[in-house]
């Protein structure tokens, strides 16, 4: 909380005055000495009464900061007050201090005092910050509506009295309670508003950080983990800036539960490990609380289920009594899966049914989906019909959450690229590079004071020569001819980081960046973007120059290093771009530099040149856009390809087959649209489409199947017994007649519902066919315990009879048919298009084929045809 110098008191002049303003300024960077020179202070007298207040505040002010509570109360209760604004943030910091340890009820009394001291006194931008921090505190114990009133009240009062860093400030709080609350575009809104604030802000690290921490938590919510963890890595680099200790053990927490999500475990261990370790210093119990917990759940995950224990029960321990409920939400959740996949998973069941009511009464219904699909696994086998229920409910809400998501797609996917954009990244930076002189002064002045150095190596970091680079475009006359931008990657760093330890990471980069120096020319520029990541400006008269000096740069690193006495081979990766042809700006060449990075790791070339992607990217974002609305605008149509009894080629069923024909891309290929609704979920409303129409098809064929694939998605999260059963109900198809094909991959994802699930479809007289069968992990034991009517063997293995000459491939076709008959199971061979190989497989003993030769899909096949 800042602090601002009192006036003069009524008895004197105050003689630390000027001190005080010094303190201040020493405060952020070393709050050690800051402290000394304030108790050194206090020992002397001042004639001002208001003084030894003051320098008592900003003692707890600096003790809050890193985490000194004891301390904090000793300098409090030491203090006496003697003007309200001092009376205010008394009461604050006690609120504050109430809050970092979890005792929210009594920081909610702390802060009520302040607010009703601050609006007699008519101390506006206190009385905003009391209001925002008991909006906070609403929310945290669960009364989410209040919060946003109060956020409401607080905005106006920032805009009332001009603080245009507070009106971020809280649009972002904004954000993150609609986000809890579900409410997306309302959440992006809020952040859009914020974001357009940044250019007239004066802290710009800290209100860029809360911007990049809302959208962070907006990624979060909808499953973007990949994003969420860019937004919050970008924010923990703020906050690092910003010298922000507490935020950037927030952002570490957060990135490291992202990464976690997205299998980076080592990357996630430290950044937990290390929230964990500066959450512990700031007395911070909250991020303490989740650190463990995701600590907990990555011990599990790479199987240290001791280390994952100790951190469950650490985790307890810290949050017994805390009355926040996000984390009580947390800690049950992460609890009750823990129990569920233990030998006793009926001792879940008090702790998922406790979270459901929290989340049920605060609103949280991200929280509340995750319960319902853990209380139906819970329940799955005792009793189906409680685990059916959880499934409808999560179903219902996972169709809130989709929906609400992909209604604001369209309108809001600009506005989010422009969100996530570097052209967006802390504006004011920007500003500076591209105005008169006397700005560029300044940032120069603020450069060589460290602001835009890397620690590290001592390069400019990534922030100053994006400005540098800047300058070099947009001059009227390039300096020294052309220019090229290239991003270098250290391959297999991590690994070396791991073997040497941190110092001799750190001295591994060190010897690279000095390496880098010496094969640059005079006028270059260089400088450390990331961890491993080096941005190089390279100026030459062509492009074919700038390329050869390129190379001749990784060359140089191509010999050894010594590093601790060890020889380390290390090879890099890098991307070129040319300055005007790949992109006129430097937020263009940055992001063509990157692409052509990825491109040549992908290739496992050294340098490749840029050639193009961003229409890749271009093309993803309108499929998913045009997905989003194509059910809906009956875009898509069901084709049909027979399955032949193997001796009278006469049709059996028929496979329903869904095509796509967008009305603003075209045709589009199942290869294309099918991984992209998977990705969303959009799959889940397409299977029941599909399921119906097909049906509805079938039900006008006399004693045909018809055959409808299923995803995995549709058995984790879908009720796909419901929709059997109403697609049934609908087209008056018997059961018998409808057959569900599932592949080997399900059953390993998801083994406990697939069982229940297909002994459910069983009972209806629903058949099911294990598809693409003998190229993943089927077994005879696993068709044993699986209520399969038949299985359909992989058409790689007819692909591999290649005419009747594979007699590998024919003893392959030839167990399985084996196997199935002890089964008592169906063969289906897919993929005929000769008649020898129907022939061929009819003798091996395959009971059914499929394949062009029998018939191609067509949207109007009938038995007849």
């Amino acid at each position: 909380m800042p602090v601002s110098v009192s006036a003069t008191g009524d008895r004197g002049a105050c003689l630390h005055a000027a001190a005080r303003t010094d303190v201040q300024a020493l405060s952020t960077a070393h709050p050690e000495q800051a402290l000394e020179k304030l108790s050194a202070l206090l020992e002397e007298c001042c004639p001002d009464p208001t003084c030894g207040p003051e320098l008592r505040l900003m003692a707890a002010d600096i003790l809050l900061r890193i985490g000194a509570l004891e301390q904090l109360h000793v300098q409090l209760e030491a203090c006496l007050p003697q003007t309200p604004q001092q009376r205010v943030r008394h009461s604050l910091l006690l609120g504050h201090a109430e809050t970092r340890v979890g005792r929210l009820p009594e920081a909610e009394l702390h802060f009520q005092a302040a607010l009703g001291e601050a609006a007699s006194a008519g101390l506006t931008p206190l009385q905003a910050d009391a209001t925002s921090f008991l909006a906070q505190v609403s929310h945290r114990t669960g009364h989410s509506e209040e919060a946003l009133r109060l956020i409401a009240q607080a905005l106006g009062l920032r805009q009332m009295s001009g603080d245009v860093d507070g009106e971020i400030r809280a649009l972002c709080n904004k954000a993150l309670i609609l986000n809890a609350q579900a409410r997306l575009p309302e959440a992006v809104e809020a952040l859009a508003q914020a974001q357009l604030l940044l250019p007239r802000c004066s802290q710009p690290l800290q209100s860029a950080l809360h911007v990049y921490s809302g959208l962070g938590l907006l990624h979060e919510t909808t499953h973007q983990y990949e994003e969420a963890y860019e937004q919050f890595i970008r924010a923990k680099e703020v906050a690092a800036r910003a010298g922000d200790q507490a935020s950037e053990s927030s952002m570490a927490l957060n990135s490291g539960e992202m990464a976690r999500q997205c299998g980076k475990f080592v990357d996630a261990g430290l950044l937990l490990s290390s929230a964990l370790q500066v959450a512990r210093a700031l007395s911070n119990t909250q991020v303490q609380t989740a650190a463990l917990q995701s600590l907990g759940l990555l011990y599990a995950e790479t199987g240290n289920q001791a280390a994952a224990d100790r951190a469950f029960s650490d985790a307890a321990a810290l949050s017994q009594g805390s009355s926040d409920i996000d984390t009580q939400l947390e800690l049950l959740q992460v609890m009750g899966e823990q129990y569920l996949n233990s030998p006793s998973p009926q001792r879940a069941a008090p702790l998922l049914e406790r979270a459901l009511a929290i989340s049920d009464h605060a609103v949280r219904p991200a929280h509340a989906l995750i319960i319902h699909n853990l209380l139906a696994r819970l329940y799955e086998t005792g009793d189906p019909r409680r685990a059916i229920m959880h499934l409808k409910q999560a179903a219902t809400l996972s169709n809130t959450l989709r929906d609400v998501a992909l209604s604001t797609q369209a309108r809001d996917l600009t506005r989010e690229a422009e969100l996530n954009s570097t052209r967006r990244e802390i504006r004011y930076e920007r500003d500076l590079r591209r105005t008169a002189d006397s700005a560029r002064t300044e940032a120069i002045a603020a450069l060589e004071h460290g602001k835009f150095y890397d620690e590290l190596t001592g390069l400019p970091n990534r922030v100053m020569l994006h400005a540098l680079l800047n300058n070099a475009v947009t001059a009227q006359e390039p300096p020294y001819g052309g220019l090229s931008l290239m991003v270098v990657d250290l391959n297999r760093f991590k690994q070396f980081n791991e073997a040497l330890g941190p110092a001799g990471g750190d001295q591994l980069l060190r010897e690279v960046a000095a390496r880098l120096k010496t094969s640059l020319k005079p006028q270059d520029l260089l400088a450390r973007a990331s961890n491993n990541e080096f941005l190089l400006v390279l100026f030459g008269d062509t492009p074919q120059a700038r390329e050869a000096q390129a190379d001749a740069v990784l060359a140089t690193l191509q010999r050894n290093f010594s590093v601790s006495g060890q020889d380390l081979n290390v090879s890099s990766s890098a991307g070129l771009v040319h300055h005007p042809e790949h992109g006129p700006s430097t937020e263009d060449l940055h992001r063509a530099a990157h692409i052509a990075l990825e491109d040549a790791r992908r290739g496992g070339h050294r340098l490749h040149v840029y050639s193009g992607g961003d229409e890749l990217r271009v093309k993803a974002i309108a499929l998913d856009a045009a997905l989003a609305t194509a059910l809906e605008a009956d875009e898509f149509e069901l084709h049909f390809q027979p399955l032949v009894d193997a001796h009278s080629c006469r049709p059996v069923c028929a496979e329903a087959l869904v095509r796509w024909n967008s009305a603003s891309l075209g045709r589009k290929s199942p290869a294309e649209f099918i991984p992209a609704l998977e990705r969303s979920g959009g799959i889940i409303a397409l299977g029941a489409w599909v399921l119906r129409e097909a049906c509805l098809r079938a039900a006008t064929w006399q004693d045909v199947r018809v055959a409808v694939n299923l995803s995995a998605r549709q058995f984790q999260e879908g009720d796909l017994l419901g929709d059997v059963k109403r697609a049934l109900a609908l087209s008056g198809l018997p059961p018998e007649r409808l057959e569900l094909e599932i592949t080997e991959s399900v059953m390993i994802e998801s083994p406990d519902r697939v069982q229940t699930l297909l002994a459910a479809l069983s009972a209806l007289g629903v058949r099911v066919m294990l598809d693409d069968f003998g190229t993943g992990y089927s077994s005879l034991s696993i068709l044993r315990t699986l209520a399969v009517s038949g299985l359909k063997i992989d058409r790689s293995f007819v692909t591999a009879l290649e005419r009747g000459n594979n007699l590998e491939a024919q003893a392959m076709i030839r167990s399985i048919v084996g196997l199935s008959q002890a089964l008592e199971l169906d063969v289906v061979a897919e993929g005929v298009e000769h008649a020898d190989e129907g022939t061929l497989l009819r003798n091996l003993g395959v009971d059914l084929l499929q394949g062009y030769y029998y018939g191609r899909p067509s949207p109007d096949w009938t038995p007849l045809d």
